[in-house]
C-alpha cells in the first residue's frame, strides 16, 4: 500500500534527521575502520554503523525528492533497497561465523599452501594431521605433525616454523609434534606409519 498511495510526509525534517543520523553512524564507523575485517563482532558492529549511515543517506535523498518533485514514493522504494543491501551484508557476516564455529578453516589460508610450506622447512621429512582452524576473531590455530630427524635441534627448528607460520599465514596459535620414530601414535593404539 505504501508503494501504491505513498504518504506524503514532511521532508525538511526527513532531511535534517537524517543528516544527523549520516554524521554520527560515519563518525561511529571511523571508530572501527582499522581491523574491523579480522574481528567478526567489530566487523559486525561496522557492516551495522554503515547500513544505518546508508539509510540515513537513502532518507536524505528520499527527503529532497519530495521536497522538489513530490516523489513519496521513493521512500518506500529506498527502504526496499537498504533492506536488501542489509540482507546481503548480513548473509556474509553470518556465513563468516557460521564457519567460524564449525572450526572451518578461515578463509584466505590455503591448507595446501601450509602443507607444502611446511614441508619445505630443513629436515622435514613429512607433514600430516594437519588442521586449521579460528580459535577467534583475531586467532588462528593450527596442529600439525612434522616428521624429522631424532637427533635434529628441535627448539631452534620450532621457534623458525612458529614464527614463518604467523609471518606467511597468519598462523599465530601452533601447536607442532615432532616425530622421528617409524610411526605416528596419534590415535593412542598400534602406531600408523608416516604417509
Amino acid at each position: 500500500r505504501r508503494l501504491s498511495a505513498p504518504p506524503e510526509l514532511p521532508a525538511w525534517p526527513v532531511v535534517w534527521v537524517a543528516a544527523i543520523g549520516i554524521a554520527v553512524n560515519l563518525g561511529t564507523a571511523l571508530l572501527f575502520r582499522h581491523r574491523h575485517r579480522h574481528d567478526l563482532n567489530r566487523h559486525g558492529a561496522y557492516l551495522h554503523l554503515l547500513a544505518d549511515a546508508g539509510v540515513s543517506i537513502a532518507a536524505v535523498l528520499a527527503g529532497l525528492a519530495m521536497y522538489w518533485r513530490g516523489w513519496y514514493v521513493l521512500d518506500p522504494l529506498l527502504a526496499v533497497l537498504v533492506a536488501l543491501v542489509i540482507a546481503i551484508a548480513g548473509w556474509r557476516l553470518l556465513r563468516d561465523s557460521f564457519e567460524q564455529v564449525m572450526d572451518a578453516v578461515p578463509a584466505g589460508i590455503d591448507p595446501n599452501r601450509v602443507r607444502a610450506w611446511l614441508a619445505a622447512q630443513p629436515g622435514v621429512a613429512g607433514v600430516h594431521h594437519v588442521h586449521i582452524w579460528s580459535l577467534g576473531s583475531e586467532e588462528i590455530a593450527l596442529t600439525a605433525h612434522l616428521v624429522r630427524p631424532e637427533h635434529a635441534d628441535r627448539d631452534g627448528f620450532l621457534d623458525a616454523t612458529l614464527t614463518g607460520l604467523n609471518q606467511h599465514f597468519g598462523i599465530n596459535h601452533a601447536t607442532l609434534q615432532i616425530e622421528s620414530g617409524p610411526g605416528c601414535w596419534h590415535d593412542g593404539r598400534d602406531p600408523a606409519p608416516h604417509y
